[in-house]
This record gives C-alpha cells, structure tokens and sequence, in this order.
C-alpha cells in the first residue's frame, strides 16, 4: 500500500513539473512574441518588461501546488534562461534559482506575517504576494545581472529595479484577473 502511494505521489509530481515546464515555455514564448511585435530592439529589454506574464505563473503555480511546483519551475526558469540567452551560464542558473525561489518567499511572509488562510485566496492576498515576490525577484534579478556584468552602466540598478517590480506585479495581477474573468465566464455558462 505504501508502495503505491509513493508511486502515486512520484507520477503526481512528475506530471506536475512536465506540465509546468510546458505552460512556462508556451507562456515565456508569448512572452517573447509580444515583445518582439512591439519592436523592442534589445534582448536585455525582453527580461524587463512592463507585463511580465511568467512571473505571473510562478506565483500562480507556487499557490496551487506548493512545494510540488520547485522543480517544474526550476527546470522551466533554466530552459528559458538558456533559449535567452544562448548559453548556460551561471547569469541563467543564479537568475533562475532566485526567481524560483521568489514567490515561495512572498507567499511564506504574507502567510505568516499578515497570518492568513492558505487556503482562501483573495485579491488582497494576491496584491500583497505580489507585492514580496517582486520585490524579491526584481532585487535579486538585477543584482545577479550586476554581479555577472549584464549591465555596463552602474547606475542602472534603478531604471532596472523599476522596470523588473512593476512587470512583475503586472505580470501576477494579469494572470490572476484573466484566471477570475474566466471563472466568472464558465460559471455563468454552467449556470
């Protein structure tokens, strides 16, 4: 009996790391898409965007499946980093740990520091962990850009900061709305 539930709880958490790193990819390639019709010249400019939709999924993948999404999201942040960038470096793989890392971080402070509910998600508590996660995830991806010499200029922390925060908390608030606007569609048709 144990047997099984361990093999269970493995296919469980193999089918949840593939289908994240698929949704991940198809989500980072529209995101890539977009840029790219909006004519942005700069690769630097695709890892900072106004709406950046990924950081979206990371927050929405780390509330419905935990710690279960770790590894789907590690892996797909790696592939990602290495399509961007063309090479495997260690700018991709400290990039892709601390955003990984990101919205377990946001979500474990707002959990314990505001004690709310895990298990009721409302848009207070989406405001406030996307708040905590992109302030983790902007801090750490533009110093690890600093860090690894990405950006020639000292003075673009700030610019950088700016644009990685607010693409990120625009990138969550997106997916969270798009995904209450299309439960708001399919409950009024069920109705």
């Amino acid at each position: 009996m144990l047997k099984e539930e361990l093999l269970k709880s493995k296919s469980k958490i193999f089918l949840v790391t593939i289908s994240i790193i698929i949704i991940y990819y198809l989500i980072d390639l529209l995101q890539i898409f977009l840029l790219s019709e909006l004519n942005v010249s700069s690769s630097k400019n695709l890892f900072a965007s106004y709406i950046y939709l990924p950081n979206g999924l990371r927050v929405l993948f780390t509330f419905v499946f935990g710690i279960l999404a770790f590894p789907g999201l590690l892996i797909a942040h790696l592939l990602s980093g290495y399509l961007n960038y063309n090479e495997f470096n260690l700018l991709v793989v400290f990039s892709s740990l601390f955003s990984t890392l990101s919205p377990f971080i946001g979500i474990f402070i707002v959990y314990k520091k505001l004690n709310l509910s895990f298990y009721e998600i409302t848009i207070n508590k989406i405001v406030y962990v996307a708040i905590y996660t992109s302030l983790f995830n902007s801090f750490f991806s533009v110093l690890t850009r600093l860090v690894f010499n990405f950006y020639s200029e000292e003075n673009i922390f700030s610019v950088q900061f700016l644009k990685f925060f607010i693409g990120d908390i625009l990138g969550i608030l997106f997916i969270f709305f798009f995904i209450i606007i299309l439960m708001k569609i399919f409950n009024k048709n069920s109705n």
